[in-house]
């Protein structure tokens, strides 16, 4: 009797356990097979990302517009000064602190000061200009640049019109090469508005000759170079220096000069030389061209 009791409970025991056994298995089938998104969740999902993203962006824009409009405030009060300056932090809704820089002077036309006011915020670096209209300042030029690639900005003539330019000094923040680049806005011949921005990588510039000249992107020793011209509010390619290459990329020795950017199939307009032109020679980045670094 007690071994027939005993046989019943094993048995039952078993099936139990498999039982939870084949549970298990379930939840670990489970929780292994991936959660499949139809198309409509994932674009619903997509939309309130960036609807999030929008919004933040909207809010730090109000934040940075009213440190601007503040800015402002101080700078009309001093319309009557040839030259004024002032920096400080503030730090809207007590978010995160943005450096304010306050610039009256003559940096462009001489006897017509121009205001410059700098904002930096963790992200970006926002720069507008002003030219004195009367008794008030009206913004002629508004640049925004990511505050990590930043590097400086400067006022000189770029294209030899014998008038100040603006020009944003940057360098990029992904690749693998030389990427230095400029943003140039020109002044026009009102002497009180700047032209659309022009950006040019790793450029040198010659407002003697109205050319520009640099290097273009690309590993050291295998990329090219160009040469442009200043046409008023344009700029026309006059030619593009490069290695002549063969099979593998060898180069012959020859040097190419075109109309066309390197390496395209109209080989038209093409011109061989066995040096490269000296007036390449002193430019920034020649070292990065030719591939021979000191």
């Amino acid at each position: 009797m007690k071994t027939k009791i005993y046989i019943i409970t094993l048995v039952m025991m078993l099936i139990l356990s498999c039982g939870q056994t084949n549970e298990k298995k379930k939840k670990i089938l489970d929780k292994k097979q991936p959660v499949v998104k139809t198309f409509e969740q994932r674009e619903k999902e997509r939309l309130e990302r960036r609807a999030e993203i929008e919004k933040e962006e909207k809010t730090d824009s109000i934040r940075l517009d009213k440190v601007l409009s503040d800015a402002l405030k101080i700078a009309s009060l001093e319309t009557k000064q040839k030259k004024f300056q002032k920096k400080y932090n503030v730090r809207p809704d007590n978010e995160y602190d943005v450096q304010v820089e306050i610039n009256i002077d003559d940096y462009f036309i001489k006897n017509n000061p121009q205001l410059i006011i700098r904002r930096f915020e963790p992200n970006n670096v926002h720069i507008d200009i002003y030219s004195k209209d009367g008794n008030k300042f009206k913004k002629v030029l508004s640049h925004k640049q990511w505050a990590l690639t930043y590097v400086n900005d400067t006022i000189r003539d770029i294209n030899g019109d014998d008038l100040k330019d603006f020009v944003v000094k940057w360098y990029g923040a992904t690749g693998c090469c030389l990427k230095g680049f400029s943003n140039v806005y020109l002044l026009r011949n009102d002497k009180k508005t700047f032209s659309k921005s022009f950006e040019f990588i790793n450029p040198t510039f010659s407002p003697r000759e109205k050319i520009i000249r640099g290097v273009t992107y690309g590993h050291p020793g295998h990329t090219e170079m160009y040469k442009y011209k200043w046409n008023g509010e344009t700029v026309d390619t006059l030619e593009y220096v490069y290695y002549e290459t063969i099979e593998d990329e060898k180069k012959t020795g020859k040097i190419i000069i075109s109309k066309k950017i390197a390496y395209s199939k109209n080989k038209k307009d093409i011109k061989k030389l066995n040096s490269i032109p000296s007036e390449y020679k002193k430019i920034e980045g020649f070292d990065w061209f030719t591939g021979n670094f000191p």
